[in-house]
């Protein structure tokens, strides 16, 4: 079981990632404090790209190299996923 969470503990970290910044913006859109939304994006990527980082370099203690051949990819993949949710938001206007 351990080793499943490892493996897609990558996803997990994307998907609170596009949780967080898009339930943000939306929120602010709805408030009219458009303006503090790439503040909260920048915040939210770094924090997202850190426990991405973490999980590549922690990687699995005591796993096999599957475990942790999958973990490194899952996480690899969620960093780019990451990196693509976030540039819109500062190349396109918020509240269109």
């Amino acid at each position: 079981m351990t080793h499943a969470l490892w493996m897609s503990s990558g996803a997990m970290v994307w998907a609170a990632h596009f949780a967080a910044l898009y339930g943000f913006t939306a929120l602010a859109c709805a408030r009219g404090f458009a303006t503090a939304v790439p503040w909260v994006a920048g915040g939210a990527t770094l924090a997202a790209l850190l426990a991405l980082a973490f999980l590549v370099l922690r990687n699995v203690p005591r796993g096999d190299e599957f475990t942790r051949w999958m973990t490194m990819a899952v996480a690899g993949f969620a960093a780019v996923g990451v990196v693509y949710e976030t540039v819109p938001l500062f190349i396109v206007p918020i509240c269109a």
